[in-house]
């Protein structure tokens, strides 16, 4: 018998097999296309007809209601709006829950990470967005948590929220991609232009870290803006909550250097003394399986 945790970013979709002991059987990641529906659905058909599965555990990128719909989903458009649990269910005849993919990873590492005997923690999703979930007083916090669309410049740039001046318009992997792109678009010079024979525009966050780690400038530059901005998050963050740890997580957790080094000093400047001293930041060790790994712990435990 087991379970499917499905985690459901901007940039991926990662399906994974769990057994009733926690034993992660596989996991698959799949690009986030315009119709991630079909790639779900196309894993899911293939999973049942190999596994007695006895439930499906959903972590997305969005504002998820009570009964299991999609309110609004930034960074996947397809499911604005979306019944999410209502198909699942109808398709597979199976128990369904659905939540926001931070919330999700917050419980996992709780029960199997860097939370574990914690009673208030605060885990950021570093993506194609930036989400967030809190762990207080033992137990997932029911917040909306969209820390990626709290404002950290009232006068900034528009979000595709419809706010403006979000936190990830200025700290996400989409944000450094943007800031990237605009610096040469104004005539700045980067080798990324060499990599990519002058179409600069297909540069992704992991080329921007890999060339900032070979010393190219503009993407130094431009990481240690999108890490100041972090910053200014972690520390609001921290003025508000005082948690104990916060743990970073996603795709954009890995770079360390400059972005991560960068954010935690920041952070560390503009959070409140007394506060600031009392945070251990940290980045998560579930980063690949959290999300698929608190799917299910949400779904068994409903």
């Amino acid at each position: 018998m087991h379970y499917i945790g499905i985690d459901i970013g901007g940039t991926n979709i990662k399906i994974g097999i769990i057994s009733k002991d926690w034993e992660i059987i596989k996991i698959c990641k799949f690009p986030t296309s315009s119709n991630p529906m079909e790639i779900i659905i196309d894993e899911l058909d293939s999973i049942f007809k190999e596994f007695n599965v006895l439930g499906i555990g959903v972590g997305v990128a969005g504002l998820v209601d009570a009964e299991g719909n999609v309110i609004k989903a930034s960074n996947i458009p397809f499911f604005n709006n979306y019944p999410l649990s209502r198909e699942l269910k109808n398709r597979y005849n199976v128990e369904v829950k659905i939540d926001n993919d931070a919330n999700v990873a917050t419980v996992a590492e709780a029960m199997f990470g860097e939370g574990r005997g914690l009673q208030n923690f605060i885990l950021l999703t570093l993506g194609t967005g930036i989400g967030g979930g809190l762990w207080l007083n033992g137990k997932i916090a029911q917040f909306p948590m969209e820390v990626g669309h709290m404002s950290i410049d009232y006068k900034g740039r528009s979000c595709s929220c419809g706010g403006s001046g979000c936190l990830e318009i200025y700290a996400s992997a989409r944000a450094i991609k943007d800031n990237f792109i605009e610096k040469l678009e104004n005539g700045e010079e980067s080798y990324i232009k060499e990599i990519y024979e002058g179409n600069f525009y297909k540069a992704t966050s992991s080329d921007i870290y890999k060339a900032a780690m070979e010393g190219d400038a503009v993407c130094r530059n431009v990481l240690k803006e999108a890490g100041k901005a972090l910053g200014a998050g972690m520390a609001n963050l921290i003025n508000i909550f005082a948690p104990e740890k916060i743990i970073l997580t996603g795709g954009l957790s890995h770079a360390v250097n400059i972005y991560i080094e960068t954010a935690i000093q920041e952070a560390q400047k503009r959070a409140m003394k007394g506060l600031a001293q009392s945070v251990k930041i940290t980045s998560s060790t579930l980063v690949d399986r959290g999300g698929v790994l608190g799917a299910v712990l949400v779904l068994r435990n409903q």
